[in-house]
């Protein structure tokens, strides 16, 4: 029969493991490393992550990031990195700015802005000596939370944020950072409680309360107890701490008005208001047959408002605040004198709110904030503006520490740091899976465990109105970072395969009959999907490339394995072309990674840390140098599987970046061998012309046989250079053979 020549001119099929490697489509390969066939027509050498981040507003130039040195990420891989954005400027500036940070494995903060192109630390260090922090960084509003999800150490939450506002007149408007804890008011005789005559004590309030002579209201003459809080952000109250003094029954008229004194002050840097501050609140309750002396018995019920107290601003501001006993009536401006003020009203009848008609919950409802050294929580996101974290460890009010691992909390609508012990969502209890991660999409709320993911529906502004939407089992995450929200959902990767969720879709798997599954394996001898991803695979998204980047072990360092042993081996998931592409140490080889994020241009960006120094990197899906190309093809049968075949030469369309030839570019297995030889039929003769030189353009090179190969199905396997890196590009694969009459031998 006369010589033919089959042509391979599209590689897009990717990597197939899953089926016999003579089983799969023409456009599929057996196995591909540094190799990427995105483009249908070519297959070239894979990109990687050691870009430089670019300017902003998708310039092509770089924005050259300095190093962070003295950084040790070894403990806290696959954590602590985020890209956020502030109104604000470091100088206090309302221009918008883009800031990175890194917490390291010993919980401190240190911050980027993209203006100063510098480094700080900005003291938020949220351990106490400790050495293996696992640190989340959640942006809320004009800051961000700084959290160590490892419940062992007795961390404690760190805020960093801005605070645009003044106090009694006095501007507080700056940068601020500490313990993200809303402390309650203070008592004792003479601060933030009952006073008889003005009493000003700094950074803190006291009150005074009499009857009115001669204007009508509805106080009974009764004993009344007091309690304080304090507002922070304008609307988070802390809980409510009581009064040391109270009000006799003989100091109250029946039948009048009460009148209320409330004096502030704040001196200085010392003495000022928290910078968060925005005023207190003032409450009583009937003590009638109670101790007035401040026990327990004469705190039952619910606290009862008496003043709202705001301290944002004076009678010479354009919108004055001081003090009010309804939300609705007008504040009654402060007096301020020095660094004194005070602000009187007359309240003719009781308040009808109350601490739990202003909150949405009891003030018997929990310690209210995970503020304690100790508490945290494993995983936090922000949504429909709430806060959710899960796997939670708390201090009750009893002071006892309690960790609730299969338990998710949410917060108050705009009260991000208040958690009531009612604000808890218990899909099951008792399961032995704690929280790994929350994500959301839409209305939906992604709770993965290490074997479960549950999807809740959050569509309801009531919280009675939420509901278990679904539950897969085999689809949970070793890691919080092998979760990632792109722009279309969510990505996530575990032992059993590569998942998306796409908003108002449902959940596919990507790997599914493309990658072996399993613990084996594959006909090549490499690792199936289970062995590949590992309790450290972390996953990003880079949305301009539409590739899905696995880092298959980001903490470690080795550098000098095969695919699959190194830190930073990667597989890329081509979405455009569905395919699948192994890279070796496509990442910082020898170096700890971070979780991926994107950046001010939607790149995929991670920090690298080696010898202590940590370095900001990009994914980069352009062809990037290599010496680890190789990829083989399918086991072709030319479509005649019983039929003996000879095949004489071999002929690619290629490029070749580098000067430096490469020896031994081809090899070949047949019959479904698995061995592959760069000789010819006989055993003694290399492959002819098996030398690829550089070509700066496209170049076609023969491969010959000198002794034709007869076989019944051959896999050709293409090596790129070993030594001196660089990049190829292969256009086609041309393979001229002759069919033979006679058929393979059967057995």
């Amino acid at each position: 029969m006369p010589r033919s020549v089959a042509v391979l001119r599209d590689f897009s099929g990717g990597i197939n493991s899953q089926a016999n490697p003579r089983d799969i489509q023409d456009n599929q390969l057996g196995y591909a490393q540094d190799a990427m066939g995105d483009r249908v027509g070519s297959i070239r050498t894979m990109g990687n992550g050691s870009g430089t981040p670019r300017q902003v507003n998708n310039s092509a130039s770089d924005k050259s990031i300095n190093t962070l040195a003295s950084t040790d990420l070894a403990s806290s891989a696959g954590y602590g990195f985020k890209h956020f954005e502030l109104d604000y400027n470091e100088s206090g500036t309302n221009t918008g700015e883009h800031y990175l940070g890194v917490v390291d494995q010993s919980g401190e903060l240190n911050l980027w802005d993209y203006t100063n192109n510098s480094w700080a630390t900005v003291s938020v260090d949220v351990s106490s000596d400790q050495t293996d922090c696992l640190p989340i960084i959640t942006p809320i509003n004009n800051g961000i939370r700084v959290a160590d999800t490892n419940l062992s150490n007795a961390s404690t939450i760190k805020y960093y944020m801005y605070v645009k506002r003044s106090q009694l007149g006095r501007d507080r408007a700056g940068f601020y950072a500490g313990s993200n804890n809303l402390p309650a008011p203070t008592t004792n005789d003479n601060q933030n409680t009952l006073v008889e005559t003005a009493t000003y004590d700094n950074g803190q309030f006291n009150f005074a309360v009499s009857s009115t002579s001669n204007i009508t209201g509805t106080w009974q003459a009764a004993d009344y107890v007091f309690g304080i809080s304090f507002v922070y952000d304008g609307n988070q109250e802390s809980a409510v701490s009581l009064c040391t003094l109270a009000l006799d029954s003989a100091d109250v008229s029946e039948d009048r008005a009460l009148q209320v004194i409330v004096y502030a002050a704040n001196a200085g840097a010392a003495t000022d208001y928290d910078a968060r501050q925005t005023g207190a609140r003032i409450y009583w309750k009937y003590a009638s047959g109670l101790s007035l002396s401040g026990d327990a018995s004469a705190v039952q019920g619910e606290w009862n408002l008496l003043v709202d107290v705001d301290i944002t601003g004076t009678s010479s501001d354009n919108h004055a605040f001081g003090i009010r006993s309804k939300l609705g009536d007008r504040f009654a401006n402060w007096s301020v004198a020095g660094n004194e003020a005070n602000a009187t009203i007359v309240i003719p009848d009781p308040p009808i709110d109350t601490y739990a008609t202003l909150n949405g919950y009891r003030s018997s409802d929990g310690p209210l904030i995970i503020g304690n050294a100790g508490d945290g929580y494993k995983t936090a996101v922000f949504a429909n503006r709430r806060m959710f974290v899960a796997n939670v460890k708390m201090t009750g009010i009893d002071g006892v520490q309690v960790q609730e691992a299969d338990r998710i909390m949410y917060s108050p609508v705009n009260k991000p740091d208040v958690f009531p012990s009612s604000n808890f969502i218990d899909v099951i209890k008792g399961d032995a899976e704690p929280y790994i991660k929350l994500e959301t999409v839409g209305d939906r709320l992604f709770a993965y465990k290490p074997d479960t993911l549950y999807i809740i529906n959050i569509s309801n502004s009531s919280p009675a109105g939420w509901y278990l939407e679904a539950t897969h089992k085999g689809m949970g995450v070793l890691h919080p970072e092998a979760v990632f929200k792109a722009d279309f959902g969510i990505i996530w990767v575990n032992p059993n395969g590569l998942y998306i969720y796409q908003e108002g879709g449902g959940i596919g798997e990507l790997s599914e009959g493309k990658i072996l599954n399993g613990y084996g394996t594959d006909d090549y001898s490499f690792n199936a999907w289970g062995k590949l991803i590992t309790a450290n695979s972390i996953v990003g998204y880079s949305q301009k490339d539409k590739e899905i980047i696995i880092n298959i072990d980001c903490s470690s360092t080795t550098s000098n394995t095969t695919f699959g042993g190194n830190g930073a081996d990667v597989v890329v998931y081509d979405m455009e072309t569905q395919s699948f592409w192994y890279g070796k140490n496509r990442l910082t080889s020898g170096g700890i990674a971070s979780n991926f994020d994107y950046d001010w241009n939607g790149d995929l960006i991670y920090a690298s840390e080696a010898s202590n120094t940590v370095t900001i990197r990009s994914w980069q899906s352009d062809s990037q140098t290599s010496d680890a190309f190789v990829f083989s093809t399918k086991d072709f049968d030319f479509g005649t599987p019983g039929k003996k075949k000879k095949v004489y030469n071999i002929y690619i369309t290629y490029k070749h970046s580098d000067s430096n030839s490469v020896s031994n570019f081809l090899s070949y297995s047949t019959n479904g061998g698995t061995s592959f030889v760069t000789y010819d039929g006989d055993g003694s003769t290399a492959i002819s012309n098996n030398t690829l030189d550089q070509a700066t353009s496209w170049e076609i090179h023969k491969f010959t046989f000198t002794t034709p190969i007869e076989c019944q199905s051959m896999t050709l396997k293409f090596n790129g250079p070993t030594s001196v890196a660089s990049k190829i590009d292969i256009n086609d694969v041309s393979i001229e053979y002759r069919e033979l009459y006679g058929k393979v031998s059967s057995t």
